[in-house]
């Protein structure tokens, strides 16, 4: 495949999405398509003649003709191009295509500069990375790094904004417990990615950041060996309230339409940041359990047990760990080892203490409850808890999905974490379930 060139190695996927020179989508879609032609017709001398003069080496017509003739030779004839990526910045503007072959797709990247000269062409394995779902339309927004600051931690993200809304209303989206990042990636599979542009494809802004663990693990190792106190809102809920308080100072965001999208752990904390954020107008719960997160654990540690019986050990003593946890007089000094990953006593505490059921039953904020009857650590009792507590509250709209597991990935077999590497996307009736709530609240 093409190399490189060294000079662009920082120049893909993420960059501040500041538009200085007057290339608008079209024009470097209608580039690109042309340059993918020129591939198909086999003119190779002519994509050479559009390659800035410092590149010339790297893609030379021979460079060009030698890959062209491996793809087509494995992968069949063309068939089809798609945009599934774009990018602005000062110095450049990025456009990827997902390259339908006769067997196999595959991602083809150019960069122009603002000279519209080739600066970056590679062609890359679609199933080595992200590729947007068809519901996806690249077109219709952008992205620009913003990074909330929250005394000493600061969490990056990436806000999408789409194109032609002077004020959008603005999703937030509340990632999962554990190491769990802003795309809540499995690998290529980013599902918070799929949402996030799904949504922006349709008018909607989207915000997705970095957890404070995921950037700050050595200072709060610090702090867990000082026994220091830490719960969800050390976590998680101190920092979004930040975004929150800075996210609606934005120009292009409407202040009065902020709404939170938590999964797992982040849709369990929902009810409460409805509760206490005047300026949330609804949440979004995907995947969330109803049952104290021990409960829930201990179900799945008993399922796993039962699909992967060779570590069923480790569950067993994970499951006596998560029982210790929920003690009643629990001391927050407890060695970290006997509890549940060994997250300090605290955190466990403060879970205990959490009703985030009863909380959610008397809220009078716009609720959508998305359920996965695949999902294994959310399992189906939770939706039904769930059913039952919000019955009576016209604010919530609950739907579940018979094939989708946790991360709201389709399957027909019994889910495993293993399935999560698998490749996938959201499927686009989950994202129009989503913006068609959105629409009506």
């Amino acid at each position: 495949m093409i190399k490189k060139a060294l000079l662009l190695i920082l120049l893909v996927w993420f960059s501040v999405q500041t538009k200085t020179f007057a290339t608008s989508f079209k024009e470097t879609e209608a580039k690109g398509n042309e340059i993918i032609q020129l591939f198909v017709a086999k003119k190779f001398f002519l994509i050479e003649a559009k390659v800035n003069s410092v590149y010339k080496e790297s893609y030379s017509r021979f460079i060009l003709e030698k890959d062209w003739e491996e793809l087509i030779g494995t992968y069949g004839k063309y068939m089809s191009a798609k945009p599934v990526h774009y990018d602005v910045s000062p110095y450049y503007t990025f456009i990827a295509f997902k390259i339908n072959f006769e067997y196999l797709p595959y991602i083809f990247n150019v960069s122009f500069n603002e000279k519209g000269e080739i600066i970056y062409i590679s062609f890359m394995a679609a199933h080595k990375m992200y590729v947007a779902p068809d519901y996806c339309d690249v077109s219709k927004f952008l992205e620009r790094k913003i990074t909330i600051t929250n005394g000493i931690y600061e969490m990056p993200g990436i806000l999408s904004t789409p194109n032609d809304v002077a004020k959008a209303p603005l999703i937030i989206i509340l990632v999962e417990a554990g190491p769990t990042d802003k795309d809540g990636a499995y690998e290529e599979n980013k599902p918070y990615k799929d949402i996030a542009w799904g949504l922006s494809s349709n008018g909607f802004a989207v915000f997705r950041y970095e957890k404070r663990s995921n950037n700050f693990g050595i200072y709060m190792a610090k702090d867990k060996g000082a026994y220091e106190k830490f719960t969800p809102r050390e976590d998680l809920l101190d920092d979004l309230y930040r975004a929150i308080d800075s996210l609606k100072t934005l120009t292009d965001v409407d202040p009065t339409k902020i709404y939170l999208l938590g999964h797992g752990q982040g849709g369990m904390l929902a009810p409460l940041v409805a509760k206490e954020r005047d300026d949330i107008a609804g949440i979004i719960m995907m995947g969330a359990n109803a049952k104290k997160t021990q409960e829930m654990m201990i179900d799945q540690y008993a399922y796993l047990s039962t699909v992967t019986p060779n570590k069923k050990a480790e569950y067993d003593q994970q499951t006596i760990n998560a029982k210790r946890s929920m003690d009643k007089k629990l001391n927050p000094l407890t060695e970290h080892s006997k509890m549940p990953y060994e997250v300090q006593a605290t955190y466990w505490i403060w879970l205990n203490n959490y009703k985030h059921v009863e909380i959610a039953k008397k809220l009078s904020k716009p609720i959508l409850l998305l359920h996965g009857d695949r999902d294994y650590q959310t399992n189906t009792e939770n939706y039904e808890i769930w059913q039952k507590a919000l019955s009576k509250n016209k604010n919530a709209t609950l739907i579940h999905y018979p094939k989708l597991n946790h991360l709201f990935y389709s399957g027909d077999v019994q889910s495993t974490y293993s399935e999560y590497y698998l490749k996938s996307n959201i499927p686009d009736y989950v994202v129009t379930d989503i913006i068609n709530w959105l629409s009506t609240h």
